[in-house]
């Protein structure tokens, strides 16, 4: 428990609500003051538009510099929660406004399509250029000016999709392929809102608690309520293409994240630690440990398997002490095929590694350890079998009290004690801050993700931070491997940077 208060408080609003704009390139704060645009790559204010009314936005989603909508919320809304509001930024006025007479949970946008998540269903608009007679006019000169704009709004109602009842608002949109929660419990619905049939992925036994779709639209990545098993299916096929392990102990996954290429997965969870897994093919070796080549299981594999590749295949995971947070590649390939056997997963779990060849006893009686053959087993539990993170970090998660949202807040006395609950948000039943909030760099190495990659980690709250983590190989006392680097943060609301 951190008992130490702040001298001075913060001036500062409470972030009720963060959101990646369409090609991570921007991201939006919902504050208790309004709303404010930043750059991802350097945290700078990009806009602060001045709202019809003063007040809280508990849901917020960005397509672009231009094109923006909101949902009020908080203590003291900046009007009602069941309204969404679609904002133009370049003539800063409203375009739309919708009544939905119930609670708006969450919003996505992009290019062609506004999704509007309720509870146990989910709205589609399709965007229609607007006449400039429609929006409001300032003056005369912005009168003349509007011929020249041309402003687009969700204007069309196109579809409405029930789901299970979504109280994390999820969903995830991509071009024209939206995901959301089946009614189902567990049960994932593939939609292609540009016409065709509905699919539905069974992605987990319990609740979804976590989704996305590539910046591609060809992969999509879910998590259950346990948080434990991470699991990624081809949207083309069905098929599933990775299984892999944040950990044995249950979590509250809070976002996850594809890289461009796909080659990378984040998960961040209420255990505070962001996780990285290597989703690209293993490498195949040649007898002086060059790559010659890259092993990938046919697609029946992909379905009837829990896990991505067989043992011989698999990547070393966790080459460096349990301590380190980095991870080592694979060795070279060994003379037998029991050797080859103990450079599977269990060196990933357990980081371990093989005998070297002078330590090693003649080749007719090489052993193997009793884990890797408990690994070897059929009746070996699953648990040993998975794939790990290759690298993970400690994120911000801040120690905000239950009145962290800020608005009037009861006296108390030493007799009389009077305790003070956060209201729940949309999209966050507990009323906590949003946090750990995922985002790719797509320019990170000239887009080259074999050499790494850069993760940006965004959190409200009292002390709403940006972060940014770098994927970096690191050469450890049992040679390369992969280390989550954090370089640095930004309380981004005081513009703050700390190297």
């Amino acid at each position: 428990m951190n008992a130490r208060q702040p001298i001075q408080p913060s001036d500062q609003p409470p972030v009720l609500a963060v959101a990646f704009s369409t090609n991570s390139h921007r991201f939006i704060a919902g504050l208790t003051t309004g709303i404010r645009s930043f750059r991802t790559d350097n945290c700078l204010t990009t806009n602060q538009p001045e709202l019809p009314r003063s007040g809280g936005v508990a849901v917020v989603a960005q397509h672009d510099d231009r094109y923006m909508a909101y949902v009020a919320g908080g203590r003291t809304p900046a009007g009602k929660t069941t309204e969404v509001i679609f904002w133009d930024a370049e003539r800063d006025c409203e375009v739309q406004r919708y009544d939905f007479h119930e609670e708006v949970l969450g919003l996505r946008l992009n290019e062609t399509w506004m999704v509007v998540i309720l509870r146990e269903r989910t709205i589609v608009f399709r965007y229609q250029e607007l006449p400039p007679a429609k929006l409001p006019m300032t003056s005369p000169d912005e009168a003349d000016a509007a011929e020249e704009i041309v402003t687009k709004g969700p204007n069309i109602v196109h579809a409405l999709y029930p789901t299970a009842s979504n109280d994390h608002a999820l969903a995830s949109l991509r071009t024209n392929t939206l995901v959301l929660p089946a009614t189902t419990p567990g049960q994932v619905q593939l939609i292609p809102l540009e016409g065709g049939s509905k699919r539905v992925v069974r992605a987990h036994d319990s609740s979804i608690r976590a989704l996305t779709l590539s910046s591609d639209g060809t992969a999509l990545a879910t998590a259950s309520e346990q948080g434990t098993l991470f699991r990624i299916y081809s949207t083309s096929t069905l098929s599933q293409l990775h299984e892999v392990r944040r950990g044995t102990d249950k979590a509250d996954i809070f976002d996850l994240a594809l890289s461009p290429k796909n080659k990378w997965l984040a998960a961040t969870s209420d255990k505070g630690t962001l996780h990285l897994f290597d989703l690209r093919p293993a490498a195949v070796l040649d007898e002086e440990g060059q790559v010659i080549g890259y092993s990938r299981p046919s697609s029946s594999s992909h379905r009837k398997s829990n896990s991505y590749a067989t043992p011989h295949h698999h990547r070393l995971s966790a080459g460096n002490p349990p301590s380190s947070n980095s991870s080592g590649p694979n060795s070279a390939p060994t003379a037998t095929g029991t050797a080859a056997t103990n450079q599977g997963s269990v060196q990933e779990y357990y980081s371990l590694r093989p005998v070297p060849p002078s330590a090693s006893s003649p080749p007719a009686r090489v052993g193997i350890s009793a884990i890797a053959a408990l690994k070897a087993s059929p009746f070996a539990p699953k648990v040993f079998k998975d794939i790990r993170s290759v690298a993970s970090a400690a994120f911000f998660m801040g120690e905000e009290t239950e009145a962290w949202q800020g608005g009037v807040v009861p006296r108390t006395t030493k007799a009389v004690k009077v305790r003070v609950s956060a209201p729940a948000l949309p999209g966050t039943p507990s009323g906590r801050p949003p946090r750990g909030t995922l985002a790719f760099d797509g320019a990170f190495a000239d887009g080259n993700e074999d050499e790494g990659a850069r993760v940006y980690v965004i959190g409200g709250g009292l002390e709403a931070r940006w972060e940014v983590f770098d994927v970096v190989q690191t050469e450890g006392q049992f040679g390369l491997g992969w280390a989550l680097v954090k370089r640095g943060f930004r309380r981004f609301l005081e513009r703050q940077f700390v190297d």
